[in-house]
């Protein structure tokens, strides 16, 4: 890929292709310290800028939104060691406002695209996912969107998500919630990958909500990029950035990255079965197992589990009385 600020004058901005581009960039060297820089000019004055805390904070790059005869927003490269990283960085956010003709809505694309694509500027980058960690992530994020997000603020929702890093998907003071995914129609089982994913802790209710995804073609199914941008998009346009980040970050540990394509792997969720964990119901759970035994896989039949199975609206009325 070129380097479109090889051989570029400080302080001159080089017009981006406008036969390409709705909106006005530039590549610019800033001539007090030659570092590169993207520019985006802001033609509309009526328009607002972020304010500084509003726009992601990176080691190495710095935004800086400014107002002189006219209003603009600069992303400057401040370690010319990742020039190539930088540079791919910036044609992913230019890219975010190709077909969007309005000027504030593009203005908060690109943002939010700045906030998305921060794991792109770590200097690893992650494998795709596999099937399995897509439904799953699928099946959280759904969870978080359809049962989390009416009651709960967008913030408390994200802190209180561990699927990638907790012993249970959702943590909160008064419950937690597993989940689970296999195909619909495939041996009714599901599989727990620990002694203390289970285990109910004391003055809490476990609930499991166990989703049948499979992979289709049609039009109106998600890939798991679809999930994650309707989830960040929520997240943002309730204004609450920390969130956000917070957000990001649960998904770059989950190994998730905005720059792998899953265009072509696209799910329908085909049923959710939801059941309440008590002590009846079958498990493997720290405590009441052998000390020796360091590591528990094992999988539970579900045709066994009916008289634990509870309504979606019986979930749903719990989380009210929580919420309230």
């Amino acid at each position: 890929m070129k380097n479109p600020w090889q051989d570029l004058q400080p302080g001159i901005l080089k017009a981006i292709s406008k036969d390409l581009l709705a909106h006005d960039f530039y590549w610019y060297v800033e001539a007090r310290n030659k570092n590169q820089c993207l520019f985006y000019k802001i033609k509309d004055n009526n328009i607002e800028l972020p304010k500084k805390n509003k726009l992601p904070s990176i080691s190495y790059i710095k935004f800086v939104p400014a107002s002189q005869d006219y209003k603009y927003l600069c992303v400057e490269l401040q370690d010319k060691n990742y020039v190539d990283l930088f540079l791919e960085y910036c044609n992913l956010l230019i890219k975010a406002s190709l077909e969007i003709e309005d000027e504030q809505v593009a203005l908060n694309v690109f943002i939010k695209k700045a906030w998305r694509w921060q794991a792109l500027l770590s200097k690893t980058r992650e494998k795709k996912l596999s099937e399995e960690k897509q439904k799953g992530l699928i099946g959280e994020l759904f969870f978080l969107d359809n049962f989390l997000f009416p009651r709960f603020r967008k913030k408390i929702s994200v802190e209180n998500w561990f699927g990638a890093i907790g012993s249970k998907d959702f943590e909160f003071s008064k419950f937690h919630i597993e989940i689970k995914t296999k195909r619909s129609g495939s041996k009714p089982t599901i599989s727990i990958s620990s002694e203390k994913q289970l285990k109910i802790i004391e003055g809490t209710k476990l609930f499991i909500a166990v989703f049948g995804i499979d992979k289709s073609d049609s039009n109106e199914s998600l890939s798991v990029h679809d999930w994650c941008n309707r989830i960040a998009d929520k997240i943002y346009n309730s204004d609450d950035i920390i969130a956000l980040q917070e957000f990001n970050n649960k998904l770059n540990k989950y190994g998730y990255s905005e720059d792998q394509d899953y265009s072509d792997e696209k799910w329908d969720i085909k049923e959710i079965i939801y059941y309440e964990v008590t002590d009846e119901f079958p498990k493997l759970v720290s405590g009441e197992i052998s000390t020796a035994i360091a590591n528990v896989n094992y999988s539970i039949d579900m045709n066994q589990l009916t008289s634990f199975e509870i309504p979606k609206e019986g979930l749903e009325e719990f989380l009210d009385d929580v919420k309230s």
